[in-house]
């Protein structure tokens, strides 16, 4: 082979690899893959955005096709439904997961949990809230829900449940609350604070004090 023939053949191969490198150096850097980023359900443990879980869920889609077969247009209380207000802004801070609507306890003492739901129907004078119980039936399914209150102001407001007793809270900017306790003679709720007045004696019932009797310092 010639001298001229490899000195072309040297520069071939030069101009090749100079191109190779000059395309390389000029080639966007790939990405690095980002890692999965997919979200994650509402709650791991299967609650959805009202702390609901799947049976209680049911229950309230059954309640909202009764409701719809009586007239009755309604839907459930979101916690979109809530006022914004500082005093809800703070239980959020609180519980990190706040329901104002929905609250899970055991309302009849029988062992199994039950459950309050508020609902909201659209009214003329603005949104109007109705407020059931479902009660436990065991094996995870619910009875049919039964009314405590109908047609109340409960954006600014929200439900608890302290021991057995539902606590609705028309404005938390307020004081006054009412507490609905379930009566099994009577198969329904009664407010336990009406109940107790009832049962406290009347003045003219209350035995005069004796001279030796003193009262008791409140503690």
């Amino acid at each position: 082979m010639s001298v001229r023939i490899r000195h072309v053949l040297f520069v071939l191969a030069a101009a090749a690899a100079t191109a190779a490198a000059a395309h390389f150096l000029t080639k966007p850097a790939q990405k690095p893959a980002r890692p999965s980023t997919k979200a994650p359900d509402a709650d791991a443990r299967g609650l959805d955005a009202s702390g609901r879980t799947k049976a209680e869920r049911l229950a309230v889609e059954q309640a909202l096709e009764a409701f719809k077969k009586d007239g009755l247009l309604v839907r459930a209380a979101e916690g979109g439904d809530a006022a914004e207000s500082d005093e809800h802004r703070d239980l959020e801070e609180v519980y990190g997961s706040y329901h104002p609507f929905f609250v899970r306890g055991d309302l009849d003492g029988d062992g199994r949990l039950d459950f309050a739901q508020a609902f909201v129907e659209k009214g003329s004078g603005g949104p109007w809230f109705h407020v059931a119980v479902f009660f436990g039936a065991g094996e995870g399914a619910f009875q049919p829900p039964l009314w405590v209150e109908r047609a109340i102001s409960l954006g600014a407001g929200d439900l608890t449940i302290e021991r057995s007793l539902l606590i609705i809270t028309p404005d938390l900017g307020l004081d006054p609350t009412r507490r609905w306790r379930w009566d099994a003679a009577e198969k329904r709720f009664v407010n336990a604070d009406e109940s107790s007045r009832r049962n406290v004696p009347a003045d003219d019932d209350v035995p005069d004090e004796a001279p030796e009797q003193k009262p008791r310092a409140r503690v």
